[in-house]
């Protein structure tokens, strides 16, 4: 299989999407999770592939990652909470400390 790139899902979301507008066609139960998953991950590809030191762009709502995961964000005041468990940490925009954006930690030293 393939590495999904953002090429890939901005041209898969274009063609579900189309299906979707589509009365005659629409999309199958799987389809529409595809489409939301591809939705998702769009930004975390175009920004890994800027290569701009891991930092995803967030723009609120749920959890981008397993909440088990170490994370560093980035709060709209410009200060960065270093290593944090996602779970702990409230994604939703409220409009009063933000998370702007985040890095997930690859190997926070916990594993071997």
């Amino acid at each position: 299989m393939k590495k999904l790139i953002a090429e890939i899902a901005r041209m898969d979301i274009g063609h579900l999407r189309e299906h979707q507008a589509n009365p005659h066609v629409g999309l199958s139960l799987r389809e529409e999770k595809y489409l939301q998953a591809l939705e998702i991950a769009l930004p975390v590809l175009e920004q890994q592939e800027k290569g701009d030191d891991g930092w995803i762009e967030w723009g609120g709502g749920e959890c981008p990652v397993n909440g088990g995961d170490i994370v560093n964000v980035k709060w709209e005041d410009g200060s960065v909470t270093h290593c944090a468990e996602a779970c702990y940490l409230c994604w939703d925009h409220t409009g009063n400390g933000d998370i702007i954006a985040y890095r997930v930690i690859e190997n926070d030293g916990r594993e071997g």
